[in-house]
């Protein structure tokens, strides 16, 4: 990757989108059905104003926090709850460098985009993967790849997001047969906001997440990678929308390790 090249240059399907953006006293709930139905169109993240001015950004791990901060209580608060305070938003023009380095440095991959003084976008690792799609290559995606510690079949829904809040990670792995079972963090979202999961909450409190196995809210089969893909092989396979990770034999591959390991 060109790291010089402007934002605007190497990610430009990014101004075609709905910005996914909330207030700062929008609900928690607004906030959280956002970010739950956000990666649908590649957007990682939430962008928060108050009124016209840019406040903060929102992601999966601090919700995942406040969730289990506040408990059977975590739709009783606004948006500013959960955000990361901003003030000023990367330029369009500016180098892809930039929001690496704001990526590396804050390991929140999501940043809000500003084009011609108007904040009309968000970046998200995801939506660099696009420009390592099309670049021919020789390095080995599976060299980038992290082991995967698996979690017990039966765990529950509760001690699953305190996995996912201790390590910081999004992506859940079972291995059944020698092969990788996952689930995400945004599918974990989507139940906490069902209507079931919320009479759960309000019948045995935030304790009833305790007795729901995390694998009865769907599973979905990881998709593989061969030891010989390259790093572009992989990313063209993770531009697709249903695809948030790949794995070869006990090893997965996120968004993050194929670009965030190169830079």
């Amino acid at each position: 990757m060109n790291k010089n090249e402007s934002i605007a240059a190497t990610a430009p399907h990014i101004f075609k989108r709905p910005l996914l953006s909330v207030d700062v006293h929008d609900s928690m709930l607004q906030a959280a059905t956002f970010l739950a139905i956000g990666p649908q169109i590649y957007a990682d993240g939430l962008v928060v104003f108050d009124g016209k001015k840019l406040a903060g950004r929102i992601g999966g791990l601090a919700l995942v926090q406040h969730i289990l901060a506040t408990r059977e209580k975590w739709l009783e608060f606004n948006a500013v709850r959960v955000m990361d305070g901003l003030k000023v938003p990367l330029e369009a023009s500016a180098p892809v460098s930039d929001a690496l380095r704001i990526f590396q440095e804050t390991r929140f991959a999501f940043f809000p985009i500003s084009l011609h003084g108007e904040i009309s976008a968000s970046l998200s690792i995801r939506d660099l993967l696009w420009f390592y799609a099309k670049q021919e290559t020789s390095i080995k995606a599976v060299s980038l790849a992290s082991e995967i510690i698996p979690v017990s079949q039966d765990i529950s829904v509760f001690d699953s997001l305190k996995i996912m809040a201790e390590q910081k990670i999004r992506n859940l792995v079972f291995m059944q047969s020698g092969l990788a079972y996952m689930i995400n963090d945004r599918k974990i979202l989507e139940f906490l906001l069902s209507y079931n999961a919320r009479e759960i909450l309000k019948s045995h409190g935030f304790a009833g997440l305790g007795e729901i196995p995390l694998a009865s809210l769907g599973l979905m089969k990881g998709k593989q990678i061969s030891k010989d893909a390259t790093t572009r092989d992989a990313a063209l396979q993770l531009t697709d929308i249903s695809t948030p990770c790949l794995f070869y034999e006990r090893r997965i591959l996120t968004p993050w390790d194929l670009i965030m390991k190169q830079v």
